[in-house]
């Protein structure tokens, strides 16, 4: 595995000596290990967890820029110059802004009161800053830097299509050891337990039960991390290993059945309703919406201008369709049986009321990167009894905490690599259509999960979907020559 493949690129090139492929291959394997293995140690959402990984891909980010493992993968094409500044000078501004929250110089904001308590009440106090918990901004801002890297190494290394396909396999990998994990505490501790963890307040009692959360402390952050493993399987299905002439696999070939149910495919097909089933045990109505979504992307992506010419195909769809729905009849009780209480729904509403209070207070310069777990307990209504440290919508707490305009930056740096991998999935031909299609859709799942949860704020997914929008960037743009339109349907 090394990233110098002849690629689309027709100069002939000098290979490298042996022990500079040793080399990249061992940068690339030291970039994907931490990226696959983060969401092992409890999802890495302790300090204890994401800090030694974010060391880690320091350090590796240092070898990729001093050449080993990218090849020409930090080379920028024509099409690509544009989006990427857009995405480097938000990413630039994002950061300079965080730095200013905590800047004694900033302007005054809506914590000037605070600080100005404070000092009445203590006789002494830190200059007034935006920023009301400057260490968990800094915390913050350090797993938002590595994002940054991880980002920056996969456009590099996940050029050449082996290593991106290997992305796709390591996620489906990990999500299994996820559910596996989930499962063996379903049988032992009934899921009360992460490791020596106990989940819930209290004792353990025997006869309890506990969502199933698997390495995750909490079981809607799992769903959404098996959700993108069941969509990684889906699209290694589609992508396949089949080696065609020179032109490649256009996607209008029919196929027989016995063609299709190859030995890999078989595999996959399983791990996918393996990962579908830890999905619906963990009773995550979000999770299992997001994961569905995105599982429907992908199909439909990959059906485009397909559905008249490739019956067979559609055949294959439907009666997919029809095995979820099986499926989710079958093994969502839990699901259900959460569906019908509103409790949590109506919590999270007040909740989402409150962060809009909080946006009112300070609405341009926000409360500071982390700060919304100090202003909501300020603001919490007496109504709700119980903590809460979240906004449960990672956009609305951005807004909370960077302040209105801050937060448009922070959203492009999200979603124009997740537009570029469907632009992608739109524009390129069909066999080179499947893999920014899988990282669009799989980071869907993410993404829209974190619409009404903060999925997207667990380092390890945070990680993950950070790898895979650089892989479906780098998969979006031609190396060889600009994007051609796929076959009108």
């Amino acid at each position: 595995m090394t990233s110098h493949g002849a690629g689309d690129g027709t100069a002939e090139e000098r290979p490298r000596p042996l022990v500079l492929r040793l080399a990249d291959t061992l940068v690339i394997a030291l970039f994907f290990a931490p990226v696959a293995l983060a969401a092992l140690p409890m999802g890495a959402n302790r300090d204890w967890a994401w800090a030694p990984i974010a060391v880690a891909i320091g350090l590796v980010a240092v070898l990729v820029a001093l050449g080993f493992g990218a090849g020409k993968g930090f080379e920028v094409g024509e099409n690509e110059r544009r989006p990427l500044l857009v995405l480097i000078g938000c990413y630039v501004v994002f950061v300079a802004f965080v730095l200013l929250q905590g800047a004694s110089f900033a302007p005054a904001s809506g914590s000037a009161w605070l600080y100005a308590a404070a000092l009445r009440i203590l006789g002494r106090a830190h200059a007034a800053v935006p920023d009301i918990a400057i260490d968990v901004a800094r915390n913050g801002l350090l797993k938002c830097i590595t994002c940054g890297l991880i980002f920056m190494m996969a456009r590099a290394i996940c050029k050449e299509r082996g290593h991106a396909r290997m992305l796709l396999v390591l996620v489906v990998a990990s999500a299994t050891l996820v559910v596996t994990y989930a499962l063996i505490m379903q049988v032992t501790t009934h899921s009360c337990y992460v490791g020596g963890y106990l989940k819930k307040q209290g004792t353990y009692d025997p006869q309890g039960q506990c969502l199933m959360s698997g390495t995750f402390v909490n079981s809607n952050s799992f769903a959404c991390y098996a959700g993108m493993g069941m969509v990684a399987a889906m699209a290694l299905i589609f992508a396949g290993r089949r080696r065609g002439p020179a032109a490649g696999f256009d996607g209008h070939d029919l196929q027989t059945f016995e063609a299709l149910l190859t030995g890999s495919r078989v595999v996959l097909l399983a791990l996918a309703f393996f990962l579908l089933g830890g999905l619906l045990l963990s009773a995550s109505r979000a999770g299992f919406a997001a994961g569905m979504a995105g599982a429907l992307a992908l199909a439909l992506l990959l059906m485009r201008g397909r559905w008249r010419e490739r019956p067979d195909l559609v055949r294959w769809f439907l009666v997919g369709a029809a095995i979820v729905l099986v499926v989710g009849a079958i093994a969502g009780s839990a699901l259900l049986a959460k569906a019908v209480r509103a409790e949590e729904s109506g919590t999270r509403i007040i909740i989402w009321l409150t962060a809009l209070d909080a946006i009112a207070l300070s609405p341009w310069l926000g409360w500071g990167l982390g700060g919304f777990a100090d202003i909501y307990t300020i603001l919490q209504p007496a109504s709700v009894v119980q903590p809460n440290d979240l906004a449960h919508s990672t956009p609305l707490e951005t807004v909370v905490e960077l302040g209105v305009l801050a937060a448009v930056p922070a959203f492009i740096v999200v979603l124009l690599p997740w537009g570029v991998s469907l632009r992608g999935a739109f524009r390129r031909e069909y066999r080179h259509r499947v893999l920014p299609a899988a990282a669009f859709a799989i980071s869907a799942v993410a993404i829209l999960h974190s619409m009404v949860d903060f999925s997207l704020q667990i380092p390890a997914i945070g990680f993950v979907v950070s790898a895979l929008l650089g892989m479906g960037w780098a998969q979006a743009f031609s190396r060889g020559r600009p994007m051609q339109a796929a076959a009108a349907a």
